[in-house]
């Protein structure tokens, strides 16, 4: 039985879409424990040691997998370290944007964990716009519904007319540009002939180089509390949300369009409200903006537009 699900044409499909509703988990689920890092850590430094923690994991894996070959890095193709240095670059773009959105207090003009998440997810209509604009890819009748569904459960999560937008929302739209942006270029890359491997640890390289860069630049006057909140956030966001999860992104990317990938990804701010209200729960002096009524019926809009968008 086992072997007749393995050899169904669509289990690779919906296995690429488990992987992509883990990433989405993933993201979600750190939206407050970064948030609670910055307050001791600036962006810049806080993104350096998050992806220095994923690039080196991901050797390791490499090395581990190829029993302990150190040759297969050296293999790189051109079209991996193009591919890698391209997206890498955005990754880190995407990733500043939203650190800076959530840097400082919510009274200094900062962006809430779930808000910053909402506005993120606001990919999920880049992407197939991008790709009708370049005429990469014509994107069907039930691709674009289930976008709108989408962008239609974002709004009743975080009623963005209603509460409006601050500073720490327009950077963070910034980083939806560039995670649109990333997704794209991602595909172009991963549905060719290369090692995801190689290609993933030269991407996280390269974000954890810029982000070194900009720290030493912008960052090198700033006060870094190494504090147990901070080496949490940088072992679960390096770990966890950056090697496990983009891993799992870039090998579903093979499988799946990137408008479907955009449209998983609006789940992130149904899950970032998720675990700010269990985060709540357990630490009660932390702020919490319950999400209501409507907000919770938005995210049972949002999956029942990526069921939709099952084509």
């Amino acid at each position: 039985m086992l072997d007749n699900i393995k050899n169904n044409p669509n289990f690779k499909v919906y296995l690429a879409k488990i992987g992509l509703i883990f990433t989405t988990l993933a993201w979600g689920a750190t939206f407050v424990i970064t948030d609670k890092a910055l307050d001791q850590m600036p962006p810049f430094t806080l993104n350096a040691h998050r992806f220095l923690i994923a690039f080196l994991s991901t050797y390791l894996i490499i090395f581990m997998v190829n029993r302990y070959n150190k040759s297969e890095i050296s293999n790189i193709t051109k079209l991996e370290f193009i591919g890698a240095l391209v997206c890498g670059t955005l990754l880190f773009l995407g990733y500043s944007f939203q650190n800076f959105g959530l840097f400082g207090s919510i009274s200094s003009g900062s962006s809430t964990p779930t808000h910053s998440a909402f506005i993120t997810s606001v990919s999920v209509v880049l992407v197939p716009l991008f790709l009708v604009i370049t005429g990469r890819q014509k994107i069907s009748g039930r691709i674009w519904f289930s976008v709108f569904l989408a962008l239609v459960g974002l709004s009743m999560l975080l009623n963005p007319l209603e509460s409006g937008f601050i500073k720490g929302d327009i950077l963070t739209f910034g980083c939806a540009i560039f995670f649109a942006c990333h997704i794209i270029a991602q595909d172009n890359y991963v549905k060719k002939n290369i090692n995801i491997f190689r290609f993933f640890l030269v991407q996280i390289g390269v974000a954890s180089i810029l982000s070194f860069l900009c720290s030493f630049i912008f960052e090198f006057n700033h006060p870094v509390i190494w504090s147990n909140t901070v080496i949490n956030a940088v072992l679960i966001n390096g770990i966890i949300a950056t090697t496990i999860a983009i891993m799992i992104m870039v090998w579903a990317q093979k499988i799946v369009t990137p408008s479907q990938t955009a449209i998983f990804f609006s789940l992130e701010p149904l899950f970032a409200a998720l675990f700010s209200f269990l985060y709540w729960l357990i630490f009660p002096e932390t702020q919490y903006v319950p999400l209501g009524l409507i907000g919770w019926l938005g995210g049972l809009v949002i999956i029942f537009a990526i069921i939709r968008s099952d084509n």
